[in-house]
């Protein structure tokens, strides 16, 4: 289905909603002085990231300040208002999602936060990066292109329903928070390392990991030893070893399956990192742990073993 491009260009008029047959709309929105949104009320979610600026959502009687780094999180059927500061316009990330993606997925959107939810800088970050690829797919136009956005759409509910449970209240009149632009680094890293629990799996290494917090190899490294007592990399594969344990007691995977879904690249380097953090290998491991393992015939054999290698 060819998308048609929305204009990334300041407006003052509202944006019009355009859905594709899979239900997930996506755009930017960026506004001028004197931008003003009428009270609406949708018959799908609306999960809006404010990417600069700062405002306000209003909800009724309610009125929430917004800004940089916040997301807002506006349920089907809920009258709400968008209001711009005067001084400093807001640009928009928008996702709208019908009903029937959740349903499909069994997903309650009852789960997620609603209102105005402020993100620490990770997580801003993690959020921003998801609607950029929305967007990013949303172009491509491909056969395939539906299912990535409904794929990416739930990846960021899920994403927004987790981090819901770190909402700040609004603070007491008179009470001076800091921007998330000004986090700092510790913070950050504090951050970086809860969100490593849900996504070791994807971790490439310690210099990728640095960049994306804006730290320098050493300043990463002296504050990641900081907030844990060890390296990134024994951090990150104990993580993984971990794991990888409970797959190899709870299920029949294959070994390769489970190094796979662990985030190991190859066989021989995780059962180096798997002896070197228990002193089996995985499949003894398994053995002594599930003594009517399904399909344990199945398993491969140890690689280095198998090549006469040391691990």
């Amino acid at each position: 289905m060819p998308i048609r491009p929305r204009s990334t260009q300041p407006t003052s008029q509202p944006v019009e909603h355009i859905f594709p047959d899979w239900g997930v709309d996506v755009f930017e929105s960026h506004h001028t002085a004197g931008w003003t949104m009428p009270a609406a009320t949708h018959d799908f979610l609306k999960i809006v990231v404010v990417h600069d600026g700062e405002g306000a959502l209003a909800r009724g009687d309610e009125r929430v300040p917004c800004k940089r780094g916040d997301a807002l999180v506006i349920p089907a059927g809920t009258s709400h208002e968008i209001i711009d500061s005067e001084t400093s316009p807001m640009s928009l990330y928008v996702v709208s999602i019908r009903p029937r993606v959740m349903e499909t997925a069994c997903l309650d959107a009852g789960i997620l936060p609603t209102g105005v939810l402020r993100l620490g800088s990770h997580s801003a970050e993690k959020i921003e990066r998801s609607m950029r690829r929305l967007l990013f797919e949303q172009t491509l136009g491909l056969p395939t292109t539906g299912a990535q956005m409904v794929a990416l759409a739930l990846r960021l509910l899920v994403d927004v329903a987790r981090v819901g449970t770190f909402i700040q209240t609004e603070p007491p009149a008179g009470t001076v928070q800091s921007p998330v632009r000004g986090t700092d680094s510790s913070t950050r890293m504090r951050s970086y390392v809860e969100d490593l629990s849900e996504n070791f799996f994807e971790a490439t290494n310690l210099d990728s990991a640095a960049s994306m917090l804006g730290l320098s190899r050493r300043r990463f490294t002296q504050l990641f030893r900081e907030v844990t007592g060890t390296s990134w990399l024994s951090y990150v594969r104990k993580l993984r070893i971990d794991h990888a344990k409970k797959l190899l007691e709870s299920t029949d995977r294959t070994v390769l399956s489970v190094a796979f879904e662990c985030g190991f690249e190859d066989l021989s380097t995780f059962y180096r990192a798997f002896k070197r953090e228990t002193d089996e290998s995985p499949n003894k491991w398994r053995t002594t742990r599930q003594d009517d393992e399904p399909g344990a015939s199945q398993n491969l054999q140890d690689p280095a073993q198998r090549n006469g290698e040391v691990a």
